[in-house]
């Protein structure tokens, strides 16, 4: 008998969570559940997939490559679920869209306003939570759609696709010590106050930019340059947010000596099993035309 998709969702949970019982509370199942549905499946491959001999079970070499092969059979079924979800599906009453930081609203205006005129019925919902947030919305199913910065950690769940590349230049007021510098250097900046953007939730995105020593966390991108404007610290603020700013001289860009450009990857990101409706299917394709091809 061939393995089941039920087996292979365990066998991954088990790699990822790195135990059983840690499986187990994910899938919220038992974990004499899990146990079975793997050894059952070591039976049916013919595999010893995980060593048990530590304190917690490790992937052998079999192993990792059955869970990389699971990852792909499962992805496909996802997909093929979610299609034939999409193509069963009608209009929808109500999509929503979360995008990390309002900033973003003004290059998506042209967007929004042929989405209303295609769509006038449904009911639209955006949503501005930051980082891992997005992520978290879309996994719980709270948006069918997110736009949001490339993450250190992706989950499996989500699937994404590139918008493109958003430079982030560092900025501060000109009254700042650091402003009259031609070259900055990394200890320069850790010696003075950082801002920088984050969500509400304590996770590895929030440090993932840390420089300084001192920092001010602040909710949002227009934020940190209305207290970049003060002279309150350094940041990093979205390029197509400077535009006025530095024509009226109210900021000055760094030149770090050891930063070449700091960009970051503006993604645009759908749940994998869950089938958008045909508004969301518009707006998802509408966003992906923008990029260069």
């Amino acid at each position: 008998m061939g393995p089941s998709l039920e087996q292979l969702n365990i066998l991954l949970a088990a790699a990822e969570a790195g135990s059983f019982s840690a499986a187990a509370r994910k899938l919220g199942k038992a974990q004499s559940v899990v146990s079975t549905a793997i050894a059952n499946l070591e039976i049916d491959l013919g595999l010893t997939l995980f060593d048990r001999t530590g304190r917690y079970p490790r992937l052998t070499a079999a192993g990792a490559r059955m869970v990389q092969e699971s990852s792909i059979l499962l992805a496909q079924g996802e997909r093929l679920q979610a299609i034939a979800g999409e193509l069963a599906a009608g209009v929808e009453s109500r999509l929503t869209l979360a995008i990390d930081d309002d900033s973003h609203l003004p290059w998506l205006g042209a967007l929004l306003e042929e989405f209303a005129r295609r769509y006038p019925a449904v009911e639209l919902e955006l949503l501005f939570p930051l980082m891992e947030d997005v992520t978290d919305m879309l996994v719980s199913g709270r948006a069918q759609l997110g736009i949001s910065y490339q993450q250190a950690v992706p989950q499996r769940e989500i699937v994404t696709r590139t918008l493109g590349e958003v430079a982030m230049p560092l900025v501060v007021s000109p009254d700042h010590p650091l402003a009259h510098r031609v070259l900055v250097q990394e200890v320069d900046l850790q010696g003075a106050r950082q801002l920088i953007a984050t969500g509400r939730r304590d996770g590895p995105e929030r440090q993932r930019f840390r420089i300084a020593s001192q920092v001010w966390w602040v909710e949002g991108d227009l934020g940190v340059l209305e207290l970049v404007k003060r002279g309150l610290g350094w940041g990093v603020v979205p390029e197509f947010l400077l535009d006025r700013p530095l024509a009226r001289k109210e900021v000055v860009v760094l030149t770090p000596d050891f930063i070449a450009r700091h960009e970051l990857v503006l993604e645009l990101q759908w749940h994998r099993a869950r089938p958008l409706g045909q508004a969301g299917r518009w707006l998802k394709e509408a966003l992906l035309a923008r990029v260069p091809r």
